[in-house]
């Protein structure tokens, strides 16, 4: 596939098809619920890769795409960013959203009018050192964002039904994330995992919920894909400016990649589908993957997937 540079790209019809996008909505959003629409009528998801050293541009790029189709949802005024800030980890070292990027997303949401935003995380190692070391947390204060340490309180959670749960039937979710009247944003960072083989946007909820070890327990693929089908946000921008290859989630990498890319898409399965190309030759060789494309969740095929490929 040709890859084009941004101002060629902008000027495309395809920077409008995000009515057949993929991944559906919030609580309060007013963007339609297109990956149900797209798996049922056999249309395309739409997922946009951008490519470039530079995580302002890049981000200025995906922001571009967001406002041009749809947005954040009619009179959207708060939101709730799912980043990963779960690891004691330096940002050149892959296993936490890279902080540039949420600097950069904050600074453009705010112009676009969002006038409150959270940052609820669930971490793995202490929240003060992974909050610190991330450099999210100092991001966070910059723009104003609150971080939320969810481990600190179990106040913060609100039990939940998933109708479509076949092992996960209910879970406790972060209130935030499921609060009416506020958008929901995934950005995850895309790096190998030991159980799951690789951590990208579908995941990246983990860190969201009270009782992870149920999910290793219990189907951990089986539980990343249910959960899929009850949580899905307005938009998925998985960062892959470097990709840990092996040692996730936490690493630090023997391996570690540098493929520079900022991956967009209102499809959550789509966006993973398409990032998990980094990783494995096919998506179907990703458990969670295939299983929520059988559940119809969103897109798993590439071949149902509309990829545009853009130089910033």
């Amino acid at each position: 596939m040709k890859t084009t540079t941004y101002s060629e790209f902008s000027r495309r019809d395809f920077i409008r098809a995000g009515v057949f996008g993929g991944a559906a909505t919030v609580v309060g959003s007013a963007l339609p619920l297109v990956a149900e629409e797209a798996v049922a009528t056999g249309a395309k998801a739409d997922v946009w890769v951008f490519t470039g050293e530079d995580k302002k541009k890049l981000m200025a790029a995906a922001l571009d795409v967001i406002s041009k189709n749809g947005g954040f949802g009619k009179g959207a005024r708060r939101m709730a960013l799912k980043v990963n800030a779960a690891w004691p980890r330096t940002p050149d070292q892959g296993a936490n959203t890279h902080p540039e990027l949420i600097d950069a997303f904050l600074a453009g949401v705010k112009k676009a009018g969002i006038e409150e935003v959270v940052i609820p995380e669930h971490t793995c190692g202490p929240a003060t050192t992974t909050f610190k070391m991330s450099g999210i947390g100092a991001v966070a204060t910059k723009h104003g964002a609150k971080m939320i340490d969810l481990g600190a309180n179990k106040k913060q959670f609100e039990q939940v039904a998933i109708p479509g749960g076949k092992k996960l039937t209910e879970a406790k979710v972060a209130r935030d994330y499921i609060t009416p009247g506020t958008v929901v944003v995934n950005m995850p960072v895309a790096k190998h995992h030991g159980g799951a083989l690789i951590t990208i946007a579908m995941k990246n909820w983990m860190g969201a919920i009270e009782d992870r070890g149920f999910w290793h327990r219990n189907n951990l693929h089986q539980c990343i894909a249910d959960f899929a089908s009850f949580m899905k946000p307005a938009w998925t921008l998985v960062d892959a400016t470097r990709t840990i290859m092996d040692n996730g989630p936490q690493g630090p990498a023997k391996e570690l990649r540098h493929p520079n890319q900022l991956i967009v898409s209102r499809d959550q399965v789509a966006a993973d589908a398409v990032a998990s190309s980094l990783f494995v030759d096919s998506p179907a060789k990703v458990g969670y993957l295939k299983i929520a494309g059988e559940m119809g969740i969103g897109v798993s095929d590439l071949a149902r997937i509309n990829i545009a490929r853009v130089a910033v």
